[in-house]
């Protein structure tokens, strides 16, 4: 069975008591955590250095993989580095990839040819992927840009959070490591995200300020709020980080939700090269947000779970992926439907919720 998660909200409504055996001594009175409005740090700057490296590594490699698509089949596009600190936080079975996949799709920039449909073949010996409409992908369909940074969500971002998190001895300094390693910064400004955050506020009413960003902006201020007034709240703080965990992967894989819809759409709907590109494209980005979980101890979701996602998306890992076939085999849509519906179980979403993560949520 898996673990059942507690309300944050309901839980800061109530008071907290420190270790007493005898529970009617009104002399000991009930301590009571004050939860901040809003998130506080004097510091933060200071403290996520490292953690602000990761994020403008990430951000350089996947300009790098853009300008490599902006340039494909016209100029001759250089090899792109992984960067050093990004890589060292990165699971060694994606890091691994990423070297892989940099190198390929530099491979499909410089090929002379744009990406040549196999239809019911297979790619030829002598592929190596190219432009479809705008979009660059090498000769299996898959658009590897977004293995490289969707997927580095979640190997590399998720996966230092853990880090932080596991390492022991936690100070309100690490929560400011945590709020920057997810993408957002100390207000929690919706309109200044990158990484992760990014997809958690699409994942969520603006209007409303309700959804995963904000219960991930309300764990955060918990758990730095249970740390700088004590011992006595180390189980609240617990929770607060675990909900933190939880919510952040429950946006990853609700955005697995998005792509999926948006892909069956696009490809109905498509008309050109330029449209199969943008479906393709949106493809890949579901691709990349299941993959980078796989590996990683402390989530909900299992590998064997992830994997059955991979194949359906005809992804598997450490198979040649067959990503080509969605856009010849209109009878493959149907296992985007089984995606959304395997992610619904998963994480016990709602239909409602499941309706509302069609959408993106942009500030």
């Amino acid at each position: 069975m898996r673990a059942k998660y507690i309300s944050m909200l309901a839980i800061a409504a109530l008071a907290f008591t420190a270790c007493d055996d005898d529970d009617d001594d009104d002399d000991d009175p009930t301590p009571t955590l004050i939860i901040p409005a809003e998130y506080i740090s004097n510091n933060f700057d200071a403290n996520v250095v490292a953690e602000s490296t990761i994020i403008e590594e990430l951000s350089a490699m996947t300009d790098a993989a853009s300008e490599a698509e902006d340039n494909a089949q016209m100029s001759m596009v250089d090899p792109i580095d992984y960067p050093t600190t990004l890589d060292s936080v990165t699971t060694d079975s994606y890091s691994d990839l990423v070297e892989d996949w940099l190198v390929e799709l530099v491979k499909s920039a410089n090929s002379p040819n744009g990406f040549q449909n196999p239809g019911a073949g297979t790619p030829a010996a002598d592929q190596e992927g190219g432009l479809l409409g705008t979009r660059l992908i090498d000769e299996n369909g898959l658009e590897l840009k977004q293995m490289v940074q969707k997927g580095s969500f979640g190997a590399a971002l998720y996966n230092h959070a853990l880090d932080v998190i596991e390492g022991g001895n936690l100070t309100a300094a690490d929560i400011d490591k945590l709020v920057e390693i997810h993408g957002a910064e100390k207000s929690f400004d919706v309109s200044e995200t990158t990484a992760a955050a990014t997809y958690s506020v699409r994942r969520s009413n603006l209007v409303a300020q309700t959804g995963l960003f904000y219960d991930i902006r309300d764990n955060l201020i918990t758990a730095k709020a249970a740390i700088e007034a004590g011992s006595t709240f180390n189980s609240l703080r617990d929770q607060a980080l675990a909900d933190y965990l939880l919510n952040w992967e429950k946006s990853n894989y609700a955005t697995v939700i998005y792509y999926c819809k948006a892909t069956i759409t696009k490809i109905q709907e498509a008309d050109n090269e330029e449209d199969l590109g943008d479906a393709i494209h949106a493809y890949a980005e579901g691709v990349g947000f299941t993959h980078g979980f796989r590996g990683i101890s402390n989530k909900v979701i299992t590998d064997a779970e992830i994997d059955e996602i991979l194949s359906l998306l005809k992804a598997p890992a450490g198979q040649t992926p067959e990503s080509y076939r969605f856009l010849n085999e209109p009878a493959l849509l149907s296992n985007l439907q089984s995606v959304i519906d395997n992610i619904q179980s998963i994480y016990g979403f709602t239909d409602e919720e499941v309706t509302s993560y069609f959408v993106n949520n942009k500030p």
